[in-house]
């Protein structure tokens, strides 16, 4: 059998380092492009194919090699305030994770405020630079539609969540569609039947509606009579609409995330889990005790971190020409807002 090519015999056909080959085979963006593309048409052409635990090996070693001057990952929020995220208890949480996952392989994270007073893209991707970071984790914006500004082709970026539409990045998110779907699938099991979902527009766009799609699909293989309307509030006055939808259709469960159910049921002298069970879609510890769906931020963040991670090892710089999407499963949180009926 004929031997396989190698680095070396690649670069002694064309008559250049073996260096020079390596980097171009990984689309090195110091070498030219022209260069890359030659190196990697004579590949193609000699049969080469990289081995993938010598590959894998190569890559933790210019991972060490490269950490006194690339040792740090920036963790870039673009929030009307420095600390705003801080508020959420669901962002806060996804900071725990990175940060921790980059410390086990041998980064450190530093925060940048894109929307500084002063601050442009040009600036901040100057100063990124001369710090020698180039892998960038994009925290979610306030709302949906959000686009920053950097010269991305000296950085490879992940972004966590659905907010953040330019630059196209790779993404790490929620897996919201199935998370409903296993909600659903606990309050069943408790024999709820006329299952209630609560949201804002606003939140509902958040996250691609698919905690609405989910729902709806539920409810189209529901009987008639235990069919209820979501409820997508879209004006200032959500309580007077809430107190409205619940007196119409007296829901045995609400699904609810982003408005304060219990204050309102509360009013309605409504006892919880007796009169009406409720599930927080976004549980912390914060909501406690209430039954919720807990997204499992931290593992989100520590996902974010490897996406970002394997880019830098395999030189990937710049908006990619495919995103790769990583959905993380969240888990079911008993609670004493719900009981079995």
């Amino acid at each position: 059998m004929k031997p396989r090519p190698t680095i070396r015999d690649l670069a002694a056909h064309l008559g250049i380092s073996h260096t020079t080959v390596s980097l171009a085979l990984r689309h090195d963006p110091r070498i030219p492009p022209a260069t890359r593309a030659r190196v990697q048409k004579a590949a193609r052409a000699l049969g080469y194919r990289a081995d993938a635990v010598v590959s894998s090996l190569m890559a933790r070693l210019r991972t060490l090699r490269t950490k006194p001057v690339q040792a740090a990952l920036g963790f870039i929020t673009a929030w009307p305030t420095r600390h705003g995220w801080r508020q959420a208890s669901i962002l806060q949480r996804f900071h725990l994770g990175a940060p921790r996952r980059a410390r086990a392989l041998g980064y450190t994270l530093d925060e940048f405020w894109l929307t500084e007073p002063g601050m442009t893209g040009d600036r901040m991707s100057r100063i990124l630079c001369a710090r020698g970071i180039r892998g960038l984790i994009l925290h979610s914006l306030p709302a949906a539609g959000g686009t920053l500004k950097l010269d991305w082709k000296h950085f490879a970026c992940v972004t966590k969540g659905l907010t953040v539409v330019q630059p196209h990045a790779h993404r790490v998110v929620s897996s919201h569609y199935e998370d409903m779907q296993l909600v659903l699938h606990r309050l069943a099991a408790r024999r709820y039947r006329r299952i209630g979902l609560v949201l804002s527009e606003t939140l509902s766009v958040r996250v691609d509606r698919a905690w609405l799609a989910a729902f709806l699909l539920q409810q189209n293989e529901t009987p008639a009579s235990d069919r209820l309307p979501a409820l997508i509030t879209r004006t200032d006055d959500e309580e007077a609409h809430f107190i409205e939808w619940f007196s119409a259709f007296r829901p045995e469960v609400i699904l609810f995330s982003d408005q304060p159910i219990p204050t309102w049921v509360q009013r309605l002298k409504l006892n919880v889990p007796a009169d009406v069970g409720l599930v927080h879609l976004d549980w912390s510890r914060d909501v406690a005790p209430l039954a919720g769906l807990d997204s499992d931020p931290e593992t989100i963040g520590m996902a974010a971190t490897d996406l970002l991670v394997g880019q830098l090892q395999a030189n990937e710089f710049g908006t990619p020409k495919h995103e790769k999407i990583v959905a993380v499963r969240g888990r079911w949180v008993p609670g004493g807002s719900v009981r079995r009926r």
